[in-house]
């Protein structure tokens, strides 16, 4: 090959080169549409898996919230009960009801049990009260149902039966603004006093 052949060759395929560069240099607008539509798909799963999780670990401490209040409820109402007695004599203004749970606790120090009508069961130890539930946390009802119904412990014997109270519990915790976040827990329990003089 001559060296003219030769160059107008290496021209000839040098330009070419030049021509499929310069078409393949940027993206088509379909490609475009394609490559953004595949971002916002990938972007959407991410975010839908990142809401699935955090909404999951707020219905998760709002479970195990309502379940650490209520073990302490329950379980510091059965020491009460058990280790001390229900009070039927009415003293310190205290009377039982359905919403209200008069106790002489071990130490012969009268303790009341109510519920305010909102969200807390209140202990009320003369001068003294506090709520048993957490701030996190709302009752939304409580029942108290003593028996017997009058006091076992007067010399008359008319209630001569081992007193006892069961106790219907509600608990909701709502750590967030939907439904999907709300935890709610139903027990109930009986507690029996120990303290039963006898009846001979």
């Amino acid at each position: 090959m001559d060296p003219n052949s030769q160059k107008g060759f290496i021209q000839h395929h040098f330009r070419g080169l030049l021509g499929k560069s310069k078409s393949g240099a940027g993206f088509t607008l379909i490609e475009a549409i394609v490559a953004t539509a595949v971002f916002a798909i990938v972007v959407s799963s991410i975010i839908g898996v990142y809401l699935s999780t955090f909404q999951l670990d707020r219905k998760t401490r709002a479970q195990r919230a309502v379940s650490d209040n209520a073990r302490f409820i329950m379980e510091f109402l059965g020491k009460e009960v058990r280790n001390g007695t229900i009070d039927y004599t009415g003293a310190n203004s205290c009377v039982n009801s359905d919403t209200v749970l008069c106790v002489v606790n071990q130490a012969l120090e009268p303790e009341k049990f109510s519920y305010d009508g909102t969200a807390n069961l209140v202990l009320t130890k003369s001068p003294n009260f506090s709520n048993l539930n957490s701030g996190g946390i709302k009752i939304t009802a409580i029942h108290f149902f003593v028996s017997p119904a009058g006091d076992p412990y007067t010399a008359a014997k008319t209630y001569n039966e081992q007193p006892y109270v069961t106790v219907a519990l509600t608990l909701s915790s709502n750590y967030g603004n939907k439904t999907g976040e709300t935890a709610t827990l139903n027990l109930e329990s009986t507690y029996v006093t120990r303290s039963y003089p006898s009846r001979e």
